[in-house]
């Protein structure tokens, strides 16, 4: 099993945006777009603000928190398919697949576990030849609502690059690494000087 400071977990939950790809980026690019053709630009940017602070909770619980059922439908639509022609090209980041095959060959469970969507994911994974995981966790459903559902060995870890994955990861007993290199989480530095976790890493390969 994958041991971290001490611990040899028998379960590894990963992010995806952000942590096995980059994808971060271009999806704050894409909602822009997305719902720019119904805001002016100054509520516009008001919402892409609120909406990468956000980033691990689902797309459609943000949208549908700011706007009605049509509107937010239109907006899902559009950004769905941006994503779709934005993500033809994306390969993992650095270390994830050394990492993901250690925790394979270690004999440990791996799961998925995003605010994403399921389709988007599994796509890009098996462009990569990357679709060995347990299994995809992910959108309209939140990762809380996942974990309470499932059944995993523990202990278990977690690796997140927003607040929203470290507060699931401590909501439910989950050792948590964060992973800076590619959060839109701009006051992590400060966060994380007063909450004790695992580890902090730029990318996969500072586990390897």
């Amino acid at each position: 099993m994958p041991e971290i400071e001490g611990v040899r977990y028998q379960t590894v939950f990963f992010d995806f945006d952000g942590v096995i790809a980059d994808t971060n980026t271009l999806k704050k690019r894409n909602i822009h777009a997305s719902v720019a053709k119904h805001l002016a630009p100054q509520p516009a940017a008001e919402f892409v603000s609120f909406f990468t602070a956000n980033n691990g909770v689902p797309r459609e619980k943000k949208v549908y928190s700011r706007f009605d059922a049509q509107t937010g439908r239109q907006i899902l639509q559009d950004y769905a398919r941006r994503n779709r022609e934005s993500f033809e090209r994306i390969s993992t980041t650095p270390g994830f697949e050394l990492f993901f095959q250690n925790c394979q060959q270690d004999g440990a469970r791996t799961w998925v576990l995003s605010g994403g969507d399921a389709g988007e994911i599994r796509a890009i994974l098996r462009r990569n030849g990357l679709d060995q995981f347990d299994g995809i966790l992910a959108g309209p459903d939140t990762k809380s609502e996942h974990l309470r559902r499932l059944e995993y060995p523990e202990p278990a870890l977690f690796i997140g690059d927003s607040r929203h994955d470290h507060e699931v990861a401590k909501e439910f007993g989950l050792g948590f690494i964060f992973m800076s290199g590619y959060t839109q989480f701009a006051e992590w530095k400060e966060y994380f000087r007063k909450n004790k976790i695992d580890k902090i890493i730029s990318n996969l390969g500072d586990l390897l």
